[in-house]
């Protein structure tokens, strides 16, 4: 009989990296399986889900040194795979006026004058039109290892996740964490204010970041409800949101998944943008 194991990589003297295995998981389902990949500058976090979204493998690793076990998984023939990678660039554009014909236009406001490395996506619930890019060494990195794969910004599921907690009255204030960049987004009776992302390092820069978009869009830094995204509610950060709301809204994915273990189950908290990245494709 084959046990599940889950164990746990310290750094500096505290649980960090997760390297969880179900005892259901077999080489020869790997064509059924779905390998979800969150990457980030720090750590990269994979994710096996099996036809009944159970949970296989939860493995996250340092982003610059994978262990032996990660570079296992990504040697399987995954055919389905999903990855969630940073941006280099982001432009929103009301759907209404967007047109494919000024795309020389929009490219103006993204760092890399290549059209071909610039991709767009419509985002039916606020009606926008997003052009971004991805960050140039990380998507051709994960492209040599998986030509195939579907590669999801985290804007799209954040933004659709978030519309379950918008009302149409108010100011709603969000962000999405992934690793030490934020994604900092706002709505106001109802209307899709502004998205932009930051990199943080620590506790003061993001406080710099949320003061200085409160101030440029207009809205008070005493909020009635924060949406956090890509955050456990025992994060460092979440005492600093705390000081600008007492109402902090945890976004959760819209696919439901499942762990035999409870401590996996507990780490799912945070990856609500990579576990809905499957329908997002």
């Amino acid at each position: 009989m084959r046990l599940s194991h889950i164990t746990f990589l310290l750094v500096n003297g505290s649980k960090k990296h997760m390297k969880y295995t179900a005892k259901n998981f077999h080489l020869h389902y790997i064509p059924q399986y779905k390998l979800l990949i969150k990457t980030g500058f720090i750590e990269d976090t994979l994710v096996v889900l099996d036809e009944n979204n159970e949970i296989q493998v939860l493995h996250s690793y340092p982003s610059n040194l994978p262990d032996s076990e990660a570079t296992k998984l990504l040697g399987l023939p995954f055919q389905k795979v999903f990855i969630t990678v940073a941006l280099q660039g982001l432009v929103f554009i009301p759907t209404e006026v967007y047109n494919e014909n000024d795309s020389s236009l929009y490219q103006q406001f993204l760092p890399d004058d290549k059209i071909s490395r610039t991709h767009k996506i419509n985002i039916e619930s606020i009606d926008v039109t997003g052009c971004y890019q991805f960050d140039l060494l990380a998507h051709n990195k994960w492209k040599v290892i998986f030509p195939t794969a579907k590669f999801i910004p985290n804007f799209c599921m954040v933004l659709q996740q978030a519309q379950a907690h918008i009302p149409l009255q108010g100011e709603v204030f969000g962000l999405h964490m992934n690793d030490n960049q934020v994604e900092l987004f706002a709505f106001k009776n109802g209307k899709f204010q502004f998205y932009q992302i930051f990199d943080v390092h620590n506790k003061n820069d993001l406080n710099y970041f949320i003061l200085n978009a409160c101030k440029s869009i207009g809205i008070s830094p005493k909020m009635d409800k924060i949406l956090v995204s890509g955050l456990a509610s025992d994060h460092q950060y979440i005492p600093l949101l705390e000081g600008f709301s007492t109402n902090l809204v945890f976004i959760k994915p819209t696919v439901k998944i499942q762990s035999e273990n409870s401590e996996v189950q507990e780490k799912l908290n945070p990856l609500n943008v990579l576990i809905d990245s499957q329908i997002c494709a």
